[in-house]
C-alpha cells in the first residue's frame, strides 16, 4: 500500500510537492529495501523484509505518473488454500502538484493493484472482496510540514462495503544536523464499516554515500494484532 505519495521511509507515500524530481530529466527512479513494509502502521510483510521500487515521469506543467511496487504477503496470510497465488504490490499513479506562494498542493489518483485470482474460493476463505483499491488524495505543505487527505472510491483492500473510506496523515521533516533529518508522522484511518484507528511514526533519515538510510519506530492503538505492534523498520534506499 505504498511509498509514494512517500511520505513513508521507502515505503509507504507521494511526495507533497509531485513535480519534484531532478531537473535534467523527467524521468527518475528508486530502489530500495526495507526490514518491514509498514503500511499505515500495520506490517504488510509478516514483519520480514521487502524489495521496492519504481519509475516516475513529471512534466515541467506539474503533472506527474509513476508506478511502484514492493513484496506483500498479507494476502496470502489470510488465506487457507493460497487460492490468489499473490505476493507482489503495484501502484499506479498521476496528479498534478504546484505551489500557491509558500503553500505548495498534490492532487491525484492511486490504484493499488494485486495480480492474483480473487474468485469464490478466496472470498469465501477470507470474508473479502478484491484486495485492489482506488483512492483520491489531497496534499499540502508548508515548510516543514504536510498534511496528506485520501479517500477510498472502493471497497478498501478488501473489506466488504468500505468505500468512503478516509486517511488523514501528518507529517513533519527537520534538519537536525550532521546531514540528519527527523521524520516524524501521525496518520487517523476512518474505516467505514470497521474499526478506526491511530498510527504514528517517528525516524531520522541521513544520505550518505549516494544512498539514503532511514531508522524509524512505527506504533498503532490497534489491540490484538501483532502486525500492528511497536516495532523499528530499517531502511536503505537509491535514486536514479
Amino acid at each position: 500500500m505504498h511509498k509514494t505519495l512517500l511520505a513513508c521511509a521507502l515505503a509507504a507515500a507521494l511526495p507533497i510537492a509531485g513535480a519534484a524530481h531532478a531537473e535534467e530529466s523527467p524521468f527518475s527512479a528508486n530502489v530500495g529495501i526495507v526490514s518491514d513494509y509498514a503500511y499505515r502502521g500495520i506490517s504488510q510483510t509478516d514483519e520480514r523484509p521487502a524489495l521496492q521500487g519504481g519509475f516516475d515521469y513529471a512534466h515541467p506543467s506539474g503533472f506527474y505518473a509513476g508506478v511502484w511496487a514492493t513484496n506483500v504477503s498479507w494476502i496470502n496470510d489470510a488465506e487457507v488454500s493460497k487460492s490468489s497465488g499473490n505476493s507482489l504490490e503495484i501502484d499506479v499513479y498521476a496528479g498534478y502538484g504546484g505551489e500557491l506562494g509558500p503553500i505548495g498542493y498534490d492532487i491525484g489518483l492511486l490504484q493499488y493493484y494485486y495480480p492474483g485470482s480473487y474468485g469464490a474460493v478466496w472470498k469465501a476463505e477470507t470474508g473479502m472482496t478484491k484486495p485492489n483499491t482506488l483512492e483520491g488524495y489531497i496534499g499540502l505543505s508548508w515548510e516543514f510540514l504536510s498534511f496528506k487527505y485520501s479517500y477510498a472510491f472502493t471497497d478498501l483492500f478488501g473489506l466488504r462495503d468500505s468505500d468512503g473510506s478516509q486517511y488523514y496523515d501528518v507529517g513533519a521533516e527537520f534538519e537536525i544536523g550532521a546531514g540528519f533529518k527527523l521524520d516524524l508522522h501521525y496518520g487517523y484511518n476512518d474505516i467505514k464499516g470497521g474499526d478506526d484507528y491511530d498510527d504514528w511514526k517517528l525516524g531520522v533519515t541521513k544520505e550518505f554515500g549516494g544512498f539514503d538510510f532511514g531508522l524509524h519506530y512505527v506504533d498503532s492503538d490497534i489491540n490484538g494484532s501483532d502486525l500492528a505492534e511497536e516495532r523499528v523498520i530499517l531502511s536503505v534506499g537509491k535514486s536514479f
